[in-house]
């Protein structure tokens, strides 16, 4: 099913549709990195909830021909929901270190926590007073960042959980929690009952129309969002304060644990970093390109992005600045000196560096495989790829393969996998 999210752990994939918030949840097994012994470079398990638990399914087709079972075959657990309308699915919707799911863009403006295991409501929290258009988690899941239609983003405190409590805390049911009530650190009351969403810890206020993206970065201590009408905005996590206005227009903002803020501009088709302070630092123009930036991932160690692209017309509704915009004309004054053309094959995952906005790697795919999602596994070693023909697609690197081979055979391996159905 084409992913709106995807995250990866040493053990398990966790993939979240299009339809997000009724979304259908996937939660597979895996190991990465190890072979399986007939020639498929990493164990692979579909989801419990499949309706045939064979081997085949549209990942091992990659490896093995077109034998197996089409995506219809599959039948994966929703979430109950009641979506607002208009609202870009793959911005909605987030996944945890602890493999629970965040999603936004309910009708009652609230966001929820949902089971990957069974797609259960876990808990529900409201502190908007509109749907919830775009969140995201800083990379330890402590805290949770959303905009909304009533112009706010509010940073929530995450409470995370032992991975032996996530299982049967997932089937409880919990009550609401409201935008007031948030569970108190210093609380007497057993840590396995605190409520994961503990509370909001800022409602930062600054925009003019409709917030369209948002990213969070707990190293630095920073928010970033950006609207149609107010360009981008960055706060401080930790107070709440105002830190700058950048007034450019963008669609999509990314953080980097480096400090490099990442924007697109969809209508200009232009790439930007600046630093958390302001300062630009390189600007690109994606030309000649027909397509749209669906997702962008940047790299654990900060240095590089990810940029997936479809052929597909951008989903992100083209709102007209209104005439109280706050947004100005970008000034050359304000934009990095070496506006370079790049060239971005559509559909493709390009590898760019940050801090100089060239492309140093394209992995073209086939006409028809728009980028849904991308996602990479802890260590980077390995890139997921969901596409719009409805493949979850695994890059790896054989090398590391062969030396897990090598070291398995040493002790006495004969070929046999070690994920047991």
């Amino acid at each position: 099913m084409p992913a709106g999210a995807i995250f990866a752990t040493h053990d398990s994939i966790v993939v979240v549709d299009m339809n997000a918030p009724s979304a259908h949840v996937a939660l597979h097994k895996w190991q990465p990195n190890t072979p399986d012994g007939q020639g498929t470079p990493f164990l692979f398990q579909h989801s419990k909830f499949g309706a045939n638990l064979t081997s085949g399914g549209s990942l091992m087709r990659m490896f093995k021909g077109q034998g197996g079972y089409s995506s219809d075959d599959w039948q994966y657990p929703q979430a109950l929901a009641f979506p607002a309308s208009g609202i870009r699915s793959s911005e909605i919707v987030a996944v945890t270190c602890d493999k629970e799911i965040f999603t936004g863009g309910h009708a009652d403006n609230s966001i929820k926590l949902i089971s990957s295991d069974g797609a259960k409501t876990i808990e529900t929290a409201t502190g908007h007073c509109a749907p919830v258009t775009c969140l995201t988690l800083s990379k330890d899941s402590n805290y949770l960042v959303t905009g909304s239609r009533d112009t706010t983003v509010i940073v929530w405190r995450i409470h995370r959980v032992s991975p032996s409590n996530v299982k049967n805390a997932s089937e409880s049911t919990s009550a609401p929690v409201s935008s007031t009530s948030g569970s108190d650190p210093h609380s007497t009351t057993d840590t396995n009952r605190r409520k994961r969403i503990e509370g909001i810890m800022h409602v930062l206020r600054g925009h003019l129309g409709e917030i369209i993206s948002c990213s969070v970065c707990s190293d630095l201590g920073v928010v970033a969002s950006c609207s149609n009408a107010s360009g981008v905005i960055l706060h401080s996590l930790r107070r709440g304060h105002l830190i700058k206005n950048l007034y450019i227009q963008a669609h999509i903002v990314c953080l980097s644990s480096l400090g490099v803020l990442l924007i697109w501009n969809k209508f200009n088709k232009r790439l930007s970093t600046f630093t958390v302070n302001g300062i630009p630092i390189a600007t690109a123009l994606v030309s000649p390109f027909s397509g749209s930036i669906s997702c962008i991932h940047i790299s654990a160690d900060g240095e590089n992005a990810l940029i997936g692209t479809a052929s597909s017309t951008d989903q992100i509704n083209k709102d007209i600045i209104p005439e109280n915009s706050s947004m100005e004309p970008d000034r050359s004054d304000e934009i990095a000196t070496s506006r370079e053309s790049i060239t971005i094959p559509v559909p493709s995952i390009a590898f760019l560096n940050l801090h100089t906005l060239k492309v140093f790697h394209s992995l073209v795919m086939e006409r028809n495989q728009d980028i849904s999602c991308i996602g990479l596994d802890k260590d980077s070693t390995n890139l997921l790829v969901s596409t719009a023909d409805k493949q979850l697609i695994i890059f790896t690197d054989p090398a590391l393969s062969l030396k897990v081979v090598d070291h398995m055979l040493r002790l006495g391996w004969e070929g046999d996998g070690l994920l047991k159905s």
